[in-house]
């Protein structure tokens, strides 16, 4: 069993004290460059799906903030919880090329399945074509915004295609923090914040899932995730 789909049709504000109660479904992802002490920290989701019982926790971030990311040497690149545990990952999967904004992501797998089931959020799939506004707050370690809009741009453009925004604020270490929304009366994760476009009056670039390759690359890493404990 993989994970339903849920259509992106409604708009309703996030109520704060519901992106409040996700904080557990953030995490950190942490990558170190070789054997320095430089490297990277940016943010990730905790997404539901798969079977009931997993043996791992699929997490959703952006591409870049697995950039230091080495299949020959995985742990140059853990995953830090909500209480400041950390977990190995066993696979890091993302667009080769990372040619716009819209490949910048990736999906990761981790070694073990440290998240309560509440933890881990469901997926809000939005069509490619959908040009509504939508209501969406950013959930971070240390940031919360609930009054914002998911958009398409109307100027802004990458790899010929316009792409979509936000208006929750960004900061660095961000990237990867959910864009939250309420789908059928339960919240869900709609995409992941990119990063702040300089003079773009604060505005920030999301990548939305979108039912493309990332749908087909969750629901393997779902199986992946559920497999071993069936």
């Amino acid at each position: 069993m993989v994970t339903a789909a849920v259509h992106a049709t409604d708009s309703l504000p996030v109520p704060r004290q519901l992106a409040e109660n996700a904080s557990a479904s953030v995490v950190d992802v942490i990558c170190r460059v070789g054997l320095t002490n430089r490297g990277s920290r940016s943010r990730g989701v905790l997404v539901a799906g798969g079977g009931d019982i997993r043996r791992s926790e699929v997490i959703i971030t952006t591409g870049h903030g697995v950039r230091y990311y080495n299949s020959a040497d995985p742990r140059q690149c853990w995953i830090v919880d909500a209480q400041g545990q950390n977990h190995d990952i066993i696979s890091v999967i993302r667009p080769q090329g990372m040619n716009s904004s819209f490949e910048d992501w990736a999906i990761i797998l981790t070694e073990d399945d440290f998240a309560h089931p509440e933890w881990r959020l469901p997926i809000a799939w939005m069509a490619p074509e959908q040009t509504m506004p939508r209501h969406v707050a950013l959930l971070g370690r240390d940031h919360l915004a609930t009054d914002c809009t998911l958009t398409r741009s109307e100027r802004i453009m990458d790899g010929g295609e316009l792409v979509r925004m936000h208006d929750c604020g960004s900061s660095h270490g961000l990237s990867g923090a959910p864009l939250l929304t309420v789908e059928n009366g339960r919240l869900s994760v709609i995409g992941v914040n990119v990063g702040r476009v300089t003079g773009f009056n604060g505005q920030s670039i999301a990548v939305v899932f979108d039912e493309g390759l990332i749908a087909a690359t969750l629901q393997g890493t779902l199986v992946r995730a559920s497999a071993a404990a069936e």
